[in-house]
């Protein structure tokens, strides 16, 4: 039977290269990525959320945001090489749903889109992606899949040729399949199957080979408990394995060596011994050359390491506990070292991670930190909303600089209509000389900077603009009058919207022609996400450089009209002319490109982190973004009704604060709403060149919107 090299070393480490399961998630582990180094997969049962860790060269492992594999209340899951012969991909079944599904997890960067196993079966339980020999046989493994609604029962075999998966074999089974593992059961030798079958009066325990396209049982033992589990390891260190079979729940442990004898293995003599607590879960971890048994025990409350011995009690030689209020969820081995994984003892899924490499006589900690959140996310939308920003680019034949003409759009699904200028790329001194009057030191030093060509709003993002996103109910009844395509409204319905605001959101200041305001920065990043998968266009926020480069217009002096403080009534809302609040967009004079509003009306969300100078920007750097690391402060520009004329210079900025949340009850805070910042709107670009989804995940998603 065929391995790959790293489950190769991950089989060489622990014997065993299954899945740990227990009641609420699956731990799996992989080379995704295919550098060579393990990686890990924890499944969530019910809402079938994965979220993937990549190990890299250095050992250390990083976390991306949590996918959708579109399988709830999962009752299997395996790993291995079913799109690329050196990556591992995934295969998830649900028995209720009668779903088996197959997902790469090759791009750290982006998901890839789950696809379905269509083939006739009741409730796919069991499976285990595994290379099935025979006619046709690939590169690629194959699936092998148990199911429990079948009468009469199947082992359905399925080939894998690289474009299609198909039945290839249906063999009838007199007992049903359950926790199919690849495991090594003589050291170096090839990996097996083994799997546990039940039936009426218990379970047995099997090793079975599939390479010549069908099971050709190698060993098999029966007389174990109802709902057994098992783990296969080199406890003793010798040439073949051991077997520790248990309960959930229960306190006893059964162990048995495997015997070999004319070239035939069996399961010898098996023993039982009370570990004294129930137990969660047992996952089989590297001890140098040999393997040592982790039990985790009653909700997780504790953990320890021991030494197993066919005809001896097992040894406690290490023990674990997490931290007070944490619960230990599960664990997998990786190579030299294993993960333990925990969790406040209410939440429904592991929360964090903490590595334990052995040393020679104990295991030692390690790295540890937190994992991926579970929050709702909307990352599995940016592949197909990509896809079509780069396909109506090409429809409109738009390739160049030169092509980039002013256009009005329609949101679909409504009337409410914007305008988008194009502006020109090139370069700009960005940041304030030291002679300006009113500047702060946080507009140097200046620098030299070049930017892309783009398109930009005309005027700042409005309330009727803004609330088609903010309420999905009364956009969805809109639809009815105004149908779009089925697909467009699929794929913008998927992106997260905002929650319903604490507060009347616009102050009384108005609504029709109004800017929107008081949106922290996650929830315009959203919007610009929405409307992007809305109109096949590509609209993000402007970073700092694009925004103050729009507002100078070509010029270099304080304002976009000159130096002249006195003229800017003329052009801008501010504190001298807005009677305490902010006006409708448009209403003032336009800069030379014209724009409305970049100075005054309501201050502007930039995409970047802000920092008190320009000093990280080098001379002649060209799209300069400084992506955020934590939720606070980020960029604002342009100045509002509010401020002073100072505030309103083309190179002022400002940084956001907790502050802007006070009045806000919740804990925590919002994500989506700003009770103490009605000076704050922004207005949407859209950049020529669209980027690779990974990229563009992160100019949505910014990843620090949590306080």
């Amino acid at each position: 039977m065929r391995i790959g090299c790293l489950a190769a070393a991950v089989l060489a480490a622990s014997a065993m290269a299954g899945v740990v399961e227990t009641e609420r998630e699956f731990f799996g582990t992989g080379d995704f990525d295919g550098n060579g180094r393990v990686d890990v997969v924890i499944h969530d049962k019910a809402t079938g959320k994965y979220r993937l860790g990549y190990q890299g060269a250095d050992g250390g492992i990083t976390w991306v945001n949590y996918r959708a594999s579109g399988v709830k209340d999962a009752t299997g899951i395996a790993t291995g090489r079913l799109f690329d012969p050196q990556k591992d991909g995934l295969v998830i079944t649900a028995a209720d749903a009668n779903q088996v599904v197959v997902v790469g997890a090759a791009d750290t960067g982006s998901p890839s889109k789950p696809e379905a196993v269509a083939f006739e079966t009741l409730g796919p339980a069991a499976v285990l992606a595994v290379d099935v020999g025979g006619a046709g046989n690939t590169p690629l493994d194959d699936l092998a899949i148990g199911s429990i609604y079948n009468e009469p029962n199947k082992l359905t075999l399925l080939r894998n040729n690289g474009s299609e998966i198909t039945v290839f074999a249906e063999p009838e089974i007199k007992m049903l399949w359950s926790r199919p593992a690849r495991v090594v059961v003589k050291k170096g030798g090839p990996a097996v199957v083994a799997g546990l079958w039940a039936g009426d009066e218990g379970e047995t325990f099997r090793l079975a080979d599939f390479g010549g396209g069908k099971e050709a049982v190698l060993a098999e033992a029966g007389g174990f408990a109802k709902e057994s589990d098992y783990v296969v390891g080199f406890f003793r260190g010798g040439p073949l394995a051991e077997v520790a079979a248990y309960v959930r729940g229960g306190n006893a442990i059964e162990v048995a060596a495997l015997e070999e004898a004319g070239g035939k293995l069996k399961l010898g003599a098996r023993k039982s011994f009370d570990l004294g607590k129930p137990i969660k879960v047992a996952v089989a971890v590297p001890a140098g050359n040999r393997s040592q048994l982790l039990v985790l025990f009653g909700k997780g409350e504790t953990a320890e390491v021991y030494e197993i011995d066919v005809t001896a009690a097992p040894k406690p030689v290490q023990a674990f506990a997490p931290a007070a209020g944490d619960a230990l969820f599960g664990a997998v081995a990786i190579e030299k070292s294993f993960l333990v994984f925990s969790g406040p003892d209410y939440s429904k899924f592991s929360m964090a991670f903490e590595a334990w490499e052995f040393s020679g006589a104990a295991h030692a900690a390690g790295a540890h930190g937190k994992l991926a959140s579970m929050a709702d996310n909307d990352d599995a939308t940016v592949p197909d909303i990509q896809k079509r920003l780069v396909e109506t680019l090409a429809k409109e034949g738009i390739k160049a600089a030169a092509d980039m003409k002013a256009y009005t759009n329609t949101i679909p699904g409504s009337t409410v209509n914007y305008v988008m200028l194009p502006i020109p790329g090139g370069e700009f001194l960005m940041g304030s000389p030291e002679a300006e009057a009113g500047r702060n030191a946080d507009e140097s030093p200046q620098r030299r900077v070049k930017v892309a060509p783009f398109w930009i709003g005309r005027c700042e993002v409005t309330w009727n603009e803004y609330e088609l996103f903010m309420y999905p109910d009364d956009e969805k009844k809109l639809r009815l009058e105004i149908p779009t395509e089925d697909y467009v409204n699929q794929v913008s319905d998927a992106v997260t919207r905002p929650s319903k605001p604490y507060m009347e959101m616009s102050f009384g200041m108005g609504k029709e022609g109004y800017p929107a305001i008081s949106m922290t920065q996650h929830a315009a990043n959203k919007y610009c996400h929405w409307l992007s998968a809305k109109t096949g266009h590509y609209y993000r926020l402007p970073t700092e450089a694009e925004w103050e480069y729009a507002c100078r217009a070509g010029t270099t002096t304080a304002y976009s009209f000159g130096g002249d403080a006195a003229l800017l009534g003329e052009h801008a809302w501010f504190e001298d002319n807005a009677d305490f609040k902010y006006q409708k967009v448009g209403r003032k004079k336009p800069n030379a490109w014209g724009l409305y509003d970049m100075h005054g009306n309501v201050a502007e969300w930039c995409l970047d982190q802000y920092e008190d100078s320009y000093a990280r920007i080098k001379d002649l750097i060209e799209n300069p973004w400084n992506r955020a690391a934590q939720p606070y402060p980020q960029v604002a520009r342009g100045g509002s009704f509010d401020d002073s004329a100072a505030k309103l210079r083309s190179a002022a900025r400002r940084g956001s604060d907790r502050s802007w949340k006070m009045r806000d009850p919740q804990l925590p805070k919002s994500i989506w709403w700003l009770t103490d910042a009605p000076f704050l709107g922004f207005r949407v670009v859209r950049p020529l060149a669209v980027p690779p989804p990974a990229e563009l995940q992160k100019y949505w998603t910014s990843g620090v919107e949590k306080d």
